[in-house]
């Protein structure tokens, strides 16, 4: 299944694929951010209030937090808010870093698709 990131906007749910992320921003410059500084370390971004954090979904994410490659910068979108590398963010903070290597829109890409609010 591919990855994605997705969230909210007038109508319904806007989501973009990972894949393509990495692709429009491989021309963007790396910089360094302040971890303490990317607001999704305090938020629910994989489970959610449909998913039940299980202790094998846990391991799944824990699995991949521990394999992720921190040479490849995390993406933010337009306003600094995260699209791509929440395992790779946490990775570094596990490992004591105070900042990690992360690419920007300027102006956020299109989103791949929508899905409509249901009414």
């Amino acid at each position: 299944m591919p990855q994605k990131h997705s969230r909210p906007v007038d109508g319904g749910r806007a989501v973009w694929l990972t894949e393509r992320l990495w692709e429009l921003s491989r021309g963007l410059p790396v910089r360094l951010v302040p971890i303490s500084s990317i607001s999704e370390l305090d938020q629910d971004c994989w489970f959610g209030p449909e998913t039940r954090p299980t202790l094998r979904r846990v391991a799944e994410h824990a699995r991949r937090i521990r394999d992720a490659d921190l040479s490849h910068p995390i993406i933010l979108s337009a306003s600094g808010a995260l699209m791509d590398g929440g395992h790779r963010l946490c990775k570094a903070l596990m490992l004591g870093h105070t900042e990690v290597a992360a690419v920007r829109f300027t102006t956020d890409p299109e989103p791949d698709y929508v899905i409509p609010t249901e009414t």
